[in-house]
């Protein structure tokens, strides 16, 4: 067993490669749940409901375990116990900025379900949904990570997406030899859903073309940035492929947020034009329904995706002309937290018919994460989950100048430009808890990157221990 005298810090005790082999297999599972819980809905919804829960749960008991070792202070300690001077329950600075943005999210949360007087049940499972994905972060942060690891972690699910991607290729190809095929996979799509611009959305094992799309989007943003540092020239390949695997899902989301990451990691723009352009673009887009006129209500006979979209769009931005600044309270609109507590916001505001029962029956989300947060937290609540979004960046922006290997630094510069990805394409048509197969492994390697700074700290202050 290595010791810190060669330089190295002891993990073997606490098992590091086996929790990341465990991590890495829900990285992978969660790319899985579409598929194995949306056929099972209507048969079988509890069944449907704990698939879907699986990672929520797994994530959060972790959580739990993680902070009871800090506190402990017997995390990933040092092997050589005289050294009681330094312990891993002290929190980084990296640690410290998201924990402060996350409490002062949490108490505006808590501030508006106080306003408007709402039961603490839909309340704390609200702020839940909002905020489940950020515990990745310090459970990775909390593990002095080997930046060895980091890469061969990276390297094992980029292949696995290189191989979902291919197949997703050769899944359209093969629509146009036999069109009969696209029956062969399991899809959640059917009919004329299966089809886009005539082209099959192929869902690769996935179960659905936008979670080929997100999943190969994840590794296209960080082999772009690999791809700008001329040691990576022979990467073009896996460009190629994920960038076709994206096309070919055919996700409005996917492709926009891939069309905008070489603005940001190639061509080197000023931030704040950068910002300004998207904020821009994310405001016409939010608000496009109220400038093409007044909205006109459906027709109760006939259902559409689209049409249930604007008409959720629509009931959103009433609740929040009427709750301008702290909205109607977190797990009170738009999500499958306010259907499970049977929030009255639907009946008030007329949120009724077709739409709710596609609502509670379906889809679980009005999948239009800001026009959610406006309803709920107000614009307040808003800016304040948007810069909690953001707050990665920051971590990032400081850790990758002090990064000396190459592929970690665009490790870095890939998760940099996510938040952007995320914030202005991504959440405009689904919502957080839609997004777990991204926000599962971003939070992960944010945390591993920030882990890894751990160990060098631990390092740094044992030889200096020795050395005087």
């Amino acid at each position: 067993m290595k010791t810190l005298a060669s330089g190295e810090v002891s993990l073997k005790p606490y098992g590091l490669n086996v929790f990341n082999i465990i991590s890495l297999l829900l990285i992978v599972y969660v790319q899985f749940q579409n598929i194995l819980g949306v056929p099972l809905r209507e048969s079988s919804p509890q069944l449907s409901h704990a698939i879907f829960l699986v990672d929520k749960v797994f994530l959060f008991s972790l959580f739990l375990f993680i902070v009871y070792k800090r506190l402990l202070g017997k995390l990933l300690a040092v092997e050589n116990r005289q050294d009681k001077k330094y312990r891993l329950i002290i929190p980084l600075k990296d640690e410290l900025i998201l924990f402060i943005a996350l409490i002062i999210f949490i108490l505006w949360c808590l501030i508006s379900a106080a306003i408007n007087q709402n039961s603490l049940g839909p309340t704390l499972f609200g702020i839940f949904s909002y905020i489940v994905y950020f515990f990745v972060f310090f459970i990775f942060s909390s593990i002095p990570y080997k930046k060895d690891l980091i890469k061969k972690s990276y390297i094992f699910l980029l292949n696995f997406s290189l191989i979902l991607s291919l197949l997703s290729i050769f899944q359209v190809v093969l629509s146009f030899i036999y069109p009969g095929s696209v029956h062969w996979w399991p899809n959640i799509q059917h009919g004329d859903e299966l089809w886009r611009l005539g082209f099959f959305r192929a869902p690769s094992l996935l179960g659905h073309p936008n979670s080929i799309g997100m999943f190969a989007l994840f590794f296209w943003t960080i082999e772009l940035a690999q791809a700008k540092n001329s040691v990576f020239k022979k990467k073009w390949i896996n460009l190629v492929i994920l960038g076709i695997a994206i096309l070919l899902s055919w996700s409005r989301t996917a492709i926009s947020a891939a069309l905008i990451a070489p603005l940001l990691i190639v061509f080197n723009f000023r931030k704040m034009a950068i910002f300004s352009v998207l904020v821009i673009f994310f405001a016409v887009i939010l608000f496009y329904p109220y400038l093409k006129g007044p909205y006109k209500e459906p027709s109760a006979d006939i259902f559409s995706y689209d049409e249930y979209r604007k008409f959720a769009l629509d009931k959103s931005l009433k609740i929040w002309k009427d709750h301008p600044f702290f909205g109607v309270g977190p797990g009170m609109y738009g999500g499958h937290i306010s259907i499970r507590f049977k929030s009255p916001i639907y009946y008030q505001y007329g949120f009724t018919g077709q739409f709710y029962d596609y609502l509670h029956n379906r889809v679980g989300s009005i999948e239009q994460q800001w026009a959610q947060a406006l309803a709920e937290l107000g614009i307040g609540g808003t800016v304040f989950f948007l810069c909690l979004m953001f707050t990665p960046y920051f971590i990032l922006k400081k850790r990758i100048h002090e990064e000396q290997s190459p592929i970690l630094k665009a490790i870095a510069t890939g998760l940099m430009v996510m938040p952007f990805q995320m914030c202005f394409i991504y959440m405009i048509s689904f919502t957080v808890t839609q997004q777990q197969q991204w926000l599962v492994p971003y939070f992960a390697f944010v945390g591993m990157l920030v882990g890894a700074k751990r160990r060098d700290i631990c390092i740094k202050k044992y030889e200096s221990t020795i050395n005087q």
